[in-house]
């Protein structure tokens, strides 16, 4: 009596009923074609996407950020509290390596680029490029393509990076033209100075309008204090026989000298700010100038390549998947399979409800 029973090859299944590294090895081996084919393919594919893709140059320059200033001002200021006044003076973190990073990348240093644009350097003299219409950023209105400029900018092309260890600011611009790349990188450090400059500048007229006002109140609190001293001495000749007159006469003199010095001291912020008001030195120490790139990247390329190879690798592999499985199938002749088939057959004696013309209907019966 035929019990209908299976053999399963012992080898091809493991005990807990997984996948071992031979049944895939194995299938590798027996699927090596059309994996080395699609392989193949997806390089093929990879390489001539590269070649036609378009070529990415970067210029890159970097800088050393200056910190606050920490001479005159910063004396005066720290002399100035201990008596529980307040000077304005520059924060060094506002001019942070970090501070640079934003800026670069901020709507006010980008909206000066994208309304000015850039000037390159050609062999025919100098030509002022319209970023938006070189980049071909199309908008409804002026701002929207001001502002989508902006984006492809500060995510496509700078890249700005810094080093917590030396504080070096460094940017990188890429684009499709090398000239390009050079001219975007000194309009940035023009509008960076620029900026930094103007800044400064105004925050020193702040500064000095402040001194002014302040040493002129202390002028007057020295005098006070060197009238009251003075009429203090006429109305007591002999003072030391008397403790309460001697100590009467060392405040008085306390609040001269300190009226003094804090006269003293903001007559020197009062200058530094009035010489920093009209300063238009550089305040960054630029390290390497933007040079026009003479090789273009071969990453760009690269990734290119290599994202062809792993997608004709899975590509194989899904292929190889689904032709195993068919085999599989159809070597079990299972039901599901021949219910396919079936199937498959109607719909080749029946397209689309239109029967061929000599078909005979499959549906019909053999009496009809």
């Amino acid at each position: 009596m035929d019990l209908g029973v299976t053999q399963v090859n012992p080898d091809s299944v493991s005990d807990d009923g997984e996948i071992s590294l031979l049944d895939v090895a194995s299938f590798v081996l027996r699927r090596r074609r059309l994996i080395l084919l699609a392989t193949f393919v997806g390089a093929l594919f990879g390489l001539v996407s590269a070649l036609r893709s378009t070529l990415d140059y970067t210029a890159t320059f970097s800088f050393l950020p200056h910190g606050g200033e920490q001479g005159v001002v910063s004396g005066v200021a720290g002399l100035a509290s201990q008596f529980g006044l307040s000077v304005p003076r520059t924060n060094s973190a506002e001019r942070s390596p970090a501070f640079y990073q934003d800026l670069i990348t901020s709507r006010e240093i980008l909206n000066g680029m994208v309304r000015s644009g850039v000037e390159v350097v050609t062999a025919t003299g100098v030509t002022n490029v319209d970023l938006a219409e070189h980049f071909r950023i199309d908008g409804e209105t002026p701002e929207e393509q001001s502002a989508l400029t902006r984006r492809r900018l500060a995510e496509s092309v700078l890249e700005v990076s810094f080093s917590p260890a030396t504080s070096v600011v460094t940017v990188g611009v890429r684009t499709d033209e090398p000239g390009l790349s050079a001219a975007v990188g000194r309009r940035l450090l023009d509008l960076i100075s620029a900026f930094d400059l103007e800044t400064r500048q105004s925050q020193a007229s702040a500064e000095r309008g402040f001194a002014e006002e302040r040493l002129e109140q202390l002028q007057g609190e020295f005098l006070t204090a060197e009238s009251s001293l003075e009429s203090f001495l006429v109305e007591n000749r002999q003072f030391t026989n008397s403790p309460q007159l001697t100590f009467e006469h060392d405040r008085l003199v306390r609040q001269v000298t300190m009226r003094q010095e804090l006269m003293t001291a903001m007559a020197q912020a009062y200058e530094q700010a009035r010489i920093d008001e009209v300063r238009n030195t550089s305040v960054i120490t630029v390290i390497d100038q933007p040079e026009v790139p003479t090789l273009p990247n071969p990453r760009g390329r690269l990734v290119t390549q290599v994202m062809g190879v792993i997608l004709g690798i899975m590509v194989g592999f899904g292929l190889a998947f689904i032709q195993e499985l068919g085999e599989r199938v159809k070597n079990a002749e299972s039901e599901a399979y021949r219910k396919f088939r079936q199937i498959l057959k109607d719909i080749g004696w029946d397209l689309f409800g239109l029967r061929r013309s000599g078909r005979p209907d499959p549906s019909s019966t053999d009496g009809r």
